[in-house]
């Protein structure tokens, strides 16, 4: 698969990773493009995943290729691997051949039964904190030798703020997005309210305790159960009306 944007000319510049992270549509894009680069500066049949810690578990959210995603996981399913040790320490960890490496018993064999023979895990620094990995496999035993190692290191490093920035930018959009959520549910409930009200002669507290064990009978969430009501009294589904939150 190509890329849509060409390299730059020297990928671990940071304003060369800021110009990817702005010229691609989405933050998965930009991931996608960022493990291609890290692959274009390693020798053949190199694989290169990108990791990060979110909920405290482990999750590849890039990589150039499929076999990539199935060793990362052989990580997070056994516990133990690479990638693992450096997130966790935040050091350089480095496999020369899955064939003889005794550290990490439970993922080297499976690896190296999907033909990875090298590995390479590389930390990303954020501000204050680790926010990733970098994830370098190969085919070749010894394929990542310490020049190798220098520049990657220098990559990762350099990449590490624009990744920071997009996980921020999309931690952002999350937040807004549930918020929206929120206020369009509570939008039908208090309609629904006001239904309840009216036709019961009572206050908003009492109108929405008849609503919360009508929901509860029903084994029906409050707003699923507000819609109803407002549709069954306005004929059409309830209107949540445009929350447009500030950027």
């Amino acid at each position: 698969m190509s890329s849509p944007h060409p390299a730059p000319s020297d990928p671990a510049r940071p304003d060369a990773l800021l110009a990817l992270l702005l010229s691609t549509d989405t933050f998965e894009a930009f991931l996608h493009e960022l493990a291609l680069l890290a692959v274009a500066d390693l020798p053949p049949d190199s694989r290169c995943g990108i990791t990060v810690t979110r909920d405290q578990r482990a999750a590849t959210i890039a990589s150039s290729d499929e076999l990539t995603v199935a060793v990362d996981r052989i990580q997070y399913r056994t516990g133990q691997g690479p990638c693992l040790d450096t997130l966790a320490t935040g050091q350089i960890h480095y496999i020369a051949d899955t064939c003889a490496e005794q550290r990490w018993p439970a993922f080297c064999p499976e690896a190296l039964a999907h033909g990875v023979r090298s590995c390479l895990a590389l930390p990303m620094r954020g501000p204050g904190a680790i926010v990733g990995g970098f994830n370098l496999y190969s085919t070749h035993p010894e394929a990542f030798d310490a020049d190798i190692q220098d520049r990657m290191r220098i990559f990762a490093g350099t990449a590490a703020g624009a990744v920071a920035l997009g996980l921020h930018l999309a931690d952002q959009s999350r937040t807004a997005a549930d918020l929206r959520t929120t206020l369009a549910s509570r939008s039908v409930i208090d309609q629904a309210i006001g239904i309840v009200m009216a036709q019961q002669r009572c206050p908003a507290d009492q109108a929405f305790s008849l609503l919360s064990r009508a929901s509860q009978n029903r084994n029906l969430k409050v707003r699923d159960l507000a819609a109803e009501i407002v549709t069954a009294v306005g004929g059409l589904p309830p209107d949540t009306g445009a929350f447009d939150l500030p950027d």
